[in-house]
């Protein structure tokens, strides 16, 4: 590196050869020649350099053995990932570096600007690069190329569906919980979106074209404080001769100006960046995954040491899916040696920035890459498939749109069928409203009137005041529409969600006022009303030892036909706005309430059984109302997980328990959450296997014949090959009983695809 590269500036640079040159020249130059070299400034500086080469004088003025190092400091600028951080931390740190960080002599700045989704902050990172007449290089972000990356759900292996256990949902068993945190880390979505290697293998790329003889890859918010570069420079020109690594420890700053303090002192305890020589050959793995030590698997490869190597081993898994870890660099002579420092400017999140809080970032940042994910997601169905928050989520509303159409002209495919619906709708004119507070007193003991109310169906009290359990025995009252069954509100709640429906279909083909009118009276007296609105939880659901359980989640599973009906009446204005907050409001409390309480996550983690996907249909449904696309999607896509624990609970059973109706009725519940599924482009019915066929499709083949599977027959001839034809259509007069009541009613209108069963 000559003076020219170290003082770039004209005017500084003949200022400092006329002021300092003379003096340092007069010291070894007889006086009669001092003028000959100040008429010449290239003697003159040819003079400078010999002096400064012949007395080892470095780029920041210390001694360099003869050495002198030029630097190419790039840093990539990610998207930010609230609550992890905040949403304009890019931003903010990138302004408060170029306002503050110095030029340093010997280092050239360049920016990265990687895969950002949002083009408004995009934008407003290159303004403020370009102001500052700073290099940067773009790395766009591609929605279409998203949309082709996958969740990888045998990355669990050797566990199978962790996602939906109990040790996992409730921390109980730590290993699980890091070890499914890191591998929901490790999937194709996170590596493209979040691309940190790739984008640090090109910075590589830039610095070696650059010239520059060491190379600064480091994380965007990262800021070098005069003191480390004096540091810096200093110990790398005391590297031994054909050194080719290094690293930079790091510090955390809880706030930005605490690096202008004259008095600052930095606490290294952090994950160290990464300093490379222009000539050495190792490379960032490129499918290390943001969250999944990406950085740490080539400082390992370094043989730095660190707190980084405590524990972290890699698991059988990772191997399999990303080759040559731990390969060795071959150009590595030493093990890399810690030099200087470099601070992180801060999240956004302070207290988040605290040593004391590493776990609970690691818990944040799962949480800001599923939101990260999530928001993505929702952009590819909306913006690739034109998909519309606030559509229908199980009705295919084209669909019957058309149906409409034809039945007002008289087609005959339709009309047998709409004639039942009217028929049906109009005896639903007549019942009703249904509350929880019409049962009887005698039920609501253990908790309020408006608290929702049902008995375990085969748990029988005992004459010493215990309980005993008898399988296939209906304890009475606990069948739907059996003569005792008002006591409780299992009936009531069923009565309500069919009726209601088959009068919002009613008004969608008639557009008749009378139907929506009492859809919307029925709703009110639900939802709405304070003085018989249900409770938005089911604590005593399944009652049995006076305590409600987990069994009982599945009374509500036949939410997602009632939204469709609600989403029909609700935008024709038969709920005044008021009405309808207060409506989403009991569906807010009531989701969060299943997400959240014991109950709730024991539901969720039955896999093996419907209870598990019925689950799913319940928050996929309730989400979508409440335009909430991006959690609709996440329960969908580990549904998937999920699909993997039945087929193993189903593959391990005897083939007499395949044909039982616990079966079937789970297959009702993945019937049902594949319909929906397709509304935003997720396939259940097609996903395979490791037989090589459906996973739906091979535990559906145990079907029997009969009306009441028409739903789940009609799926299976559209999507399974090997299933034989039938001759009963699909679009077929039915009464709404013949089909077991997990069915939604009038299931046959409103179908993308009507095929011969």
């Amino acid at each position: 590196m000559t003076l020219r590269h170290l003082f770039p500036s004209n005017k500084f640079y003949f200022t400092l050869l006329s002021l300092i040159g003379t003096v340092l020249l007069l010291q070894h130059l007889p006086f009669a020649l001092v003028g000959d070299f100040a008429k010449d400034s290239t003697r003159l500086e040819a003079a400078l350099e010999t002096f400064v080469q012949e007395n080892h004088l470095g780029a920041g003025g210390e001694t360099c053995n003869n050495r002198t190092v030029s630097i190419i400091l790039i840093r990539a600028i990610g998207n930010p990932m609230p609550p992890r951080h905040d949403p304009e931390q890019a931003l903010k740190n990138l302004d408060f570096t170029l306002k503050h960080e110095q030029e340093f002599a010997g280092i050239e700045k360049q920016w990265v600007l990687n895969r950002l989704i949002d083009e408004k902050m995009l934008n407003r990172l290159v303004q403020l690069l370009e102001n500052s007449q700073k290099k940067y290089t773009i790395i766009p972000f591609n929605i279409s190329e998203y949309e082709k990356r996958n969740y990888n759900f045998s990355l669990y292996e050797p566990f199978v569906d962790p996602v939906h256990s109990l040790d996992y949902m409730l921390n109980i068993n730590k290993f699980m919980v890091r070890f499914v945190d890191d591998a929901c880390n490790n999937d194709d979505k996170n590596l493209y979106v979040t691309n940190q290697n790739e984008a640090r293998n090109m910075m590589i790329d830039i610095g070696k074209k650059s010239g520059a003889e060491w190379i600064f890859p480091w994380d965007g918010n990262c800021f070098l404080h005069p003191k480390a570069y004096h540091e810096i420079q200093k110990e790398l020109c005391s590297l031994p001769k054909g050194e080719k690594y290094a690293i930079t420890p790091m510090n955390r700053a809880i706030r930005n100006n605490d690096v202008l303090q004259e008095n600052y002192s930095p606490s290294l305890k952090e994950e160290p960046q990464v300093m490379l020589h222009r000539t050495a050959k190792a490379r960032f793995h490129p499918f290390m995954r943001y969250g999944r030590r990406n950085k740490v698997e080539l400082i390992q490869r370094m043989k730095a040491k660190g707190f980084w190597d405590e524990g972290m081993k890699f698991l059988p898994w990772e191997r399999s899916v990303m080759p040559n870890l731990d390969e060795p660099i071959s150009d590595l002579k030493n093990p890399a040696k810690q030099i200087g420092f470099t601070t992180r400017l801060t999240s956004g999140e302070n207290i988040l920035e605290e040593k004391i809080y590493v776990q609970k970032r690691g818990k944040w940042r799962v949480k800001a890459l599923n939101k990260l994910l999530g928001d993505m997601d929702t952009r590819v169905v909306t913006e690739l498939y034109g998909y519309k928050p606030g559509e229908l989520i199980f009705y295919d509303e084209a669909t019957l749109a058309s149906e409409k159409k034809l039945f007002q002209e008289g087609d005959t495919s339709v009309k047998l069928v709409v004639d039942k619906l009217l028929k049906d709708a109009n005896s639903a004119l007549n019942v009703g409203p249904w509350s929880v507070v019409h049962k009887p007193n005698d039920f609501v003991a253990l908790g309020e009137p408006n608290d929702y109310f049902s008995r375990s169906s085969f748990y029988w009290p005992t004459e010493n005041g215990g309980w005993e359990y008898r399988k296939g025995e209906y304890y009475p009252g606990t069948m739907l529409h059996d003569s005792e069954s008002y006591k409780y509100d299992r009936t009531r709640l069923n009565d309500m969600q069919r009726n209601t429906t088959i009068l919002a279909l009613a008004y969608f083909m008639t557009e008749e006022d009378k139907y929506a009118e009492v859809v919307a009276r029925n709703l009110r007296t639900w939802f709405i009303e304070n003085s018989t609105a249900m409770s938005p939880h089911l604590l005593y659901a399944n009652v049995w030892n006076n305590t409600g359980h987990s069994a009982g989640i599945i009374d509500m599973k036949d939410l997602y036909f009632l939204l469709d009906a609600i989403r029909l009446v609700e935008r024709k204005g038969f709920l005044s706005k008021n009405e309808q907050l207060k409506l989403r409001s009991w569906f807010e409390i009531y989701l969060n309430w299943i997400e959240t309480s014991q109950q709730g996550i024991e539901a969720y983690c039955l896999s093996e059984n419907a209870h598990g996907v019925f689950y799913d249909v319940q928050v996929v449904a309730i989400s979508a109302y409440l335009n909430d696309t991006a959690k609709a999607i996440y329960y969908i896509e580990r549904s998937f997980s999920r699909m993997k624990k039945y087929l193993a609970t189903f593959d391990s059973s005897p083939k007499s328990y395949r044909t039982t109706y616990q079966h079937l009725f789970a297959l009702q519940g993945w019937s049902t959450l594949a319909r929906m599924a397709e509304h935003l482009h997720r396939y259940l019915w097609t996903w395979h296997s490791k037989h090589g066929i459906s996973g739906l499709c091979r535990i559906a083949e145990v079907l029997p014949d009969g009306p009441k599977w028409f739903p789940l027959l009609h799926d299976q001839q559209f999507f399974c090959s090997q299933r034989k034809k039938r001759l009963v259509h699909a679009g077929k007069v039915h009464d709404s009983r013949e089909v077991k009541d997990s069915f939604a009613p009038f299931w046959n209108l409103g179908i993308k695809n009507t095929v011969v069963i």
